[in-house]
């Protein structure tokens, strides 16, 4: 400014103005007492430049003179002159060419291979001063004011020159927008007259255009992207390139001002363009915030961090998205220290010094709080680490007063080394208590001085009440924007570092209780382990066994059938073990105890979304049998619509995962298992016909122990050796007289009933011989279930339809008494609400309540019933499901869609399952324990619907499983024995009986 001064001092000129292309050919118009703005230069006075004379200034540069009218004057100077300033004023060639150039050693930053142009337009009131008018096409060239007039102008260029690389040096080189310390220093400057407003601009998967047509056509969409924001937006308004594909726009607002609107703008703007020459079309998200403007004048720097980390804010969560958005910062929704937020953003500033600072700081400490474990050791390397970079007192973490400990506390010694907090410092952990309760309720650092101190303290962001605190001098440590993000970011992530450590010792501790525990379980489960091999010398058992051989060696379906207890799982083994896949997995699915509506998934499997619940993907049962044996247990109770499924997989071995498109092939060797006749079940329509004949190919029958007698006497003498060696007696020899009997008796219950009274045998005999009465086999004399008195269709008695449907408890003093006498395992202190009361209401009771009294009930039962020999091992599970389903179905009048509805069942389910126990009671099986009938009546508040249960069958069956936990049980097979479930399925139900308590 000043030497265009002095130029229009010497011309005596009227106005001057200087135009440079790097200010978009804009300049202001300098008179002797003002400045004022004037028109860019237009392209037709450039262009007159292009075929007149020139006057050589020195041997390589020169200046161009064009006069464009009467009164003004176009001067255009080559940046290259101002590389040779001497040689103005001079006029000896012969001098300037006998100088010899000299050289510099070191080479140029870069090479000059195209001139730049700069102009000066003098204007004048009148007419141009003589020496300025062109005689025969030259000026008069020997005229002082001439020569000071070619130094003015060669001097004003330069300083035009320094000011254009250092504009250059801040802006994108490649686009020519400012950086972001640009950017801060004019949102500061902005702000501190007017309200500012942001635009973050992000071109969605600009990385794949670098991948797809490399970096160059990459970065000339970059330029095409600034050009059009150019185009779009207003002069006034601050361009800046973050990096990448990452652009800003900011602005003065007013009150009237709606950033998102010209957000919209923006957006369509840019996604309306076709880029490389119409080859793409570009999807941009955008994230928009504005700073307010205040009367009372905030730290400029801080208003312009502020307005980037919230624009930043607003585009990480449109970048979220599925499709391309804009998201507004609002207050409400956003915090500025909120974990979800990527804080690098507010730590930069226009100081790179600061911003390296800040940088290694970072880095230094994630790869501290990466490499070391020991959370301890951690902390105090952490704190160490920022006594380099901070002059402050002390720091560390402040918990809770059950949490809190010193080891993470530490002073600052001369050496900057952190150190055990010494007395002196401990003065200002009471105020840092307190500054913690604040930090906590506002999860923002907390700042405040005491004395010549200040304190700082910032939320961990854990979701408990850590946090994580600095004292220092005030006059030497120094708390800015930047510094508190920073340190924020820096204790989230020891934060997670301190939840990762506490985690650790919860699960250690958890791991130790967990060993015990299967300690103890694995010593049960290896005294009742039962020997893989069958044990048999009847031809029946002969004839079976030639044939599973056969069938083990081949991939072909087996059927496996016979009663209860006959022993189909160890057939199911000796299957996998004779056969050519006995090295991969034999997974067995009990398709009986599986709800209706998950048994697809629990086979086949399910993507992530395919139904409500399935927050993760799953492989299913058949996937896990790849390669390997899937048993298919119980497959009489699958339902119809299932099966037809299942008979597509049998088919072709491959199946599709609930929710999914992609069909999975699968090699697996079927065996299906049931103690149904499934023949029978085809002609009662409950099974498919196509699906039994494609399992019946090989049909192995596990004959019942009524038809190998011949196996009574081994079996017999295999049971009480286990049971000696398991209890650690002597072992039992039955008598001869005993031995006949149990040859005649039927044996309903099969192998496992005989082992069930072996067992019992052994524990009440005093000496080496059972006799006939330690088996406790009674043909009469058993209690006979309130079922029994139930007939199907329309032959119950009509008083016993009534009494049958009670809706209230009956008195349960006389169970509680009879239970305790015999047994010692009933507290004596039970004093439910259901015993204090002789009639009690069920109508005053609340589900819950309801439960816990059903609880005790069934405990109650099993107690009582297990030390009866005939119902030792009894499926209680299933008899009570039972019970409750049929009771439910005759209090609804036999209306199948209501009993579903009211137990939280398919009608399909409660159809099957109701045509299997009234089957049962025509054939005369439905033996109860004494004291049933006091159960069954219990029950009955379900059945009549004066109280609801949601998923009322599943829930009593965790009830009963519950309950079979409290009683004692010699391993886990005989509690999912007790239970009438396999025992995959008995560990799935009590890992969800743990889960929900």
């Amino acid at each position: 400014m000043h030497h265009l001064r002095c130029i229009l001092t010497i011309t005596e000129a009227q106005h001057i103005s200087m135009f440079h292309p790097q200010f978009n050919w804009k300049s202001d118009r300098i008179s002797a007492d003002s400045i004022e703005p004037t028109s860019p230069l237009s392209n037709a006075e450039v262009g007159l430049f292009n075929d007149i004379d020139t006057l050589p200034s020195s041997k390589n540069n020169e200046l161009q003179f064009k006069q464009l009218d009467q009164t003004s004057l176009l001067i255009q100077v080559s940046d290259l002159v101002i590389s040779d300033i001497s040689s103005f004023g001079s006029n000896n060639d012969a001098d300037t060419n006998s100088t010899k150039p000299t050289h510099s050693r070191r080479a140029p930053l870069r090479a000059l291979n195209s001139e730049q142009y700069y102009f000066i337009k003098i204007e004048f009131r009148q007419r141009l001063p003589s020496w300025l008018s062109r005689t025969d096409n030259h000026f008069d060239k020997s005229n002082y004011r001439f020569t000071a007039l070619q130094q003015l102008i060669v001097a004003a260029g330069m300083q035009s020159k320094l000011m254009s690389d250092y504009l250059y040096l801040l802006s994108d080189p490649l686009t020519s927008l400012c950086s972001r310390p640009v950017l801060q220093n004019k949102i500061a400057q902005l702000s501190q007259s007017y309200s500012v407003g942001l635009v973050m601009v992000h071109c969605i998967d600009f990385h794949q255009i670098n991948k797809k047509f490399g970096h160059q056509f990459g970065d000339n969409v970059i330029q095409e992207i600034a050009s059009n924001l150019k185009d779009v937006t207003r002069e006034e308004d601050i361009l800046c390139r973050f990096g990448g594909a990452l652009f800003g726009v900011a602005f003065p607002v007013n009150e009237h001002t709606d950033v998102a609107s010209l957000a919209k703008k923006l957006q369509n703007s840019l996604q309306q363009k076709q880029y490389l020459e119409g080859a793409i079309n570009l999807l941009f998200d955008l994230g928009a915030a504005i700073v307010e403007h205040k009367q009372e004048q905030n730290d400029e720097n801080e208003n312009a961090n502020t307005l980037i980390n919230r624009a930043d804010q607003a585009l990480k969560v449109a970048q979220q998205e599925n499709q391309p958005s804009i998201i507004t910062w609002h207050k409400d929704d956003f915090n500025l220290y909120q974990q979800q937020f990527n804080y690098l953003g507010g730590i930069f500033t226009a100081d790179t010094v600061t911003d390296y600072r800040n940088m290694l700081l970072l880095w230094d400490i994630s790869s501290l709080i990466a490499d070391k474990y020991n959370f301890s050791q951690l902390c105090q390397s952490v704190v160490q680490r920022l006594a380099q970079t901070f002059d402050f007192m002390c720091a560390g973490i402040v918990s809770t007063p059950e949490q809190d400990q010193d080891e993470y506390k530490y002073s600052i010694n001369s050496d900057d080394n952190a150190i055990s907090l010494s007395n002196k410092d401990r003065a200002f952990l009471a105020e840092i208590k307190q500054m913690q309760k604040v930090a906590i309720e506002s999860r923002k650092p907390s700042e405040r001085y005491m004395g010549n101190a200040l304190l700082l303290v910032l939320p961990l962001e854990i979701e408990t009440q850590d946090c994580f605190f600095i004292c220092g001098n005030a006059q030497r440590f120094e708390v800015k924007h930047d510094t508190k993000v920073l340190l924020s970011g820096l204790t989230r992530q020891l934060g997670k570092a301190l939840r990762r450590s506490r985690l650790e010792e919860e699960l250690n501790r958890k791991l130790e209780t967990q060993n015990e525990q299967l300690q103890n379980e694995l010593a049960q489960l290896k005294e009742g382990l039962q020997v893989s091999s069958i044990i048999y010398r009847s031809q029946a058992m002969e004839n079976l066994m030639r044939h599973a051989k056969r069938a083990a060696t081949t991939d072909t379906t087996v059927l496996v059938t016979g009663e209860s207890g006959t022993g189909k799982e160890r057939l199911i083994n000796a299957l996998h073990q004779m056969g050519n896949r006995k090295d991969k997995a034999l997974v067995i699915v009990d398709c009986g105890s599986i709800p209706e509506t998950l048994i697809e998934s629990e086979l086949f499997g399910h993507v992530k979304g395919a139904f409500t619940g399935a927050q993760n993907t799953t492989s299913g049962k058949v996937l896990d049998a790849n390669g390997g044996v899937l048993v298919l247990d119980e497959i009489g109770e699958l339902p119809l619509n299932m099966q037809t499924k299942l008979l597509r997989f049998v088919q072709e071995k491959h199946f599709t995962p609930v929710g999914g498109n992609k069909v999975i092939n699968v090699d697996v060797k079927i065996i299906a298992v049931t103690n149904r006749d499934l023949a029978q079940e085809v002609e009662l329509g409950h099974f498919r016909k196509d699906l039994y004949y494609r399992l019946n190919v090989l049909t192995l029958h596990n004959p019942p122990l009524r038809e190998r007698v011949e196996d009574i006497a081994l079996l017999a003498s295999h049971f009480l050796k286990k049971f000696a060696e398991q209890f650690k007696v002597e072992k039992r020899t039955l008598a001869p007289a005993t031995l006949e009997k149990m040859i005649h008796y039927p044996w309903p219950g099969n192998i496992r009933e005989l082992e069930n009274r072996l067992m019992q045998a052994t524990l009440l005999s005093e000496n080496s011989t059972i006799d006939w009465e330690l088996l406790n086999i009674h043909e009469n004399g058993h209690a006979v279930s309130a079922t029994h008195a139930v007939m199907p269709e329309n032959k119950l008695p009509p008083q016993e339809q009534q009494t049958s449907f009670a809706s209230h408890f009956p008195n349960k003093s006389s169970i509680t008494s009879a239970a305790v006498e015999q047994s010692a395992y009933v507290s004596t202190q039970t004093t439910s609400a259901l015993q204090q009361s002789d009639s009690f209401d069920s109508k005053n009771l609340t589900p819950e309540l309801y439960l816990s009294e059903l609880l005790e009930i069934v405990k109650h039962l099993l107690t009582t019933s297990g030390q009866h020999p005939q119902f030792f091992n009894a499926p209680y599970g299933i008899w009570i499901e039972d019970e409750l389903i049929l009771k439910t179905y005759l209090a609804t009048d036999r209306k199948m869609r209501l009993t579903a509805a009211r137990l939280s069942i398919s009608q399909s389910t409660a159809r099957r399952k109701v045509d299997r126990i009234l089957k049962d009671m025509n054939n005369g099986s439905l033996e109860r324990p004494p004291k049933w009938e006091q159960l069954s009546e219990v029950l009955m508040p379900i059945a009549t619907g004066e109280i609801h249960i949601a998923n009322c069958v599943a829930k009593i069956k965790l009830l009963v499983l519950e309950a079979i936990l409290h009683t004692p049980v010699y391993n886990m097979a005989q509690a999912a024995e007790m239970l009438g479930v396999s025992e995959p399925t008995f560990y799935k139900l009590k890992r969800e009986l743990d889960s929900s308590h």
